[in-house]
């Protein structure tokens, strides 16, 4: 009875996902078949479909295969150990060196968008940030892609009655200004910090969504306005947003749920 309900080819299928599963960077196809002891052929046809069905991909030209973590989901369905961080690091990562310009993570909190993780350029010429800044939402990249997506009485505790401080004369200082710029950041899918923090430096931004589609944090590249074309404004622009669509895909495929977005019980 045992041996009839045995289906050799979940086990061949199992025994490719646990050589994935110990590898960091991932594998090649010979390497993976030389484990597993399975022809090449076999591999390959386990592979195209764990790919088609969105538990593997294939990382680059050279063929190496890497679990996604829509995989990890399926083990662990409570991410509460499994920080923004984590999930971002990687896109950050190949947002830094398709650019070659320092990208940074914010996270949001209850009253306050927090710088969480950064990835600097090897450029001599860029901006340092330091882990744990505050980014205030009406003149950085980052705080203006989670502002714009707030809901009013979220949006009104990260805006004081008081006059927005003003860094530098290009800070828009007035709240109509800064909502009606969070119109068009809500409506383009990604916000600008052009000189209002730091003269020269010009930094674009993107949200993320966690698995309820509340926005939960932000990413942004940064670079200095002397080495930023009209055409390299726009590649910035496209290569933000599509990074951070990027995340929120993972964000949902691990069914992550941040921890200021969580109803209370």
């Amino acid at each position: 009875m045992a041996a009839k309900n045995h289906i050799d080819l979940v086990v061949k299928t199992l025994a490719v996902l646990e050589s994935l599963a110990v590898s960091e960077h991932g594998k090649a196809l010979k390497e993976i078949a030389a484990e597993v002891g399975l022809v090449k052929s076999s591999v390959f046809r386990i592979l195209f479909t764990l790919k088609e069905a969105g538990y593997v991909e294939q990382t680059d030209a050279s063929g190496i295969y890497r679990l996604t973590l829509k995989s990890s989901g399926l083990a662990r369905r409570n991410t509460d150990r499994l920080r923004l961080a984590d999930v971002a690091r990687p896109h950050l990562s190949r947002l830094r060196d398709q650019l070659d310009e320092s990208v940074a993570l914010a996270e949001r909190r209850p009253q306050s968008v927090v710088l969480i993780d950064v990835l600097e350029t090897s450029h001599p010429l860029r901006l340092s940030f330091q882990i744990g800044d505050d980014c205030p939402i009406h003149a950085t990249a980052l705080g203006k892609a989670v502002a714009a997506f707030l809901a009013p009485d979220e949006f009104s505790m990260l805006v004081p009655d008081i006059k927005l401080p003003q860094y530098t004369d290009r800070t828009k200082t007035k709240v109509l200004q800064l909502k009606s710029e969070l119109a068009l950041v809500h409506k383009n899918g990604y916000s600008l910090n052009d000189e209002e923090t730091v003269a020269g430096a010009l930094l674009v931004g993107a949200p993320l969504f966690d698995s309820a589609r509340n926005v939960c944090g932000a990413i942004s590249v940064n670079t200095p306005t002397a080495r930023c074309s009209t055409k390299r404004k726009q590649l910035l622009i496209e290569s933000v947003i599509d990074a951070g669509h990027l995340i929120s895909q993972d964000l949902r495929n691990i069914s992550y749920l941040h921890p200021q977005t969580k109803p209370v019980n």
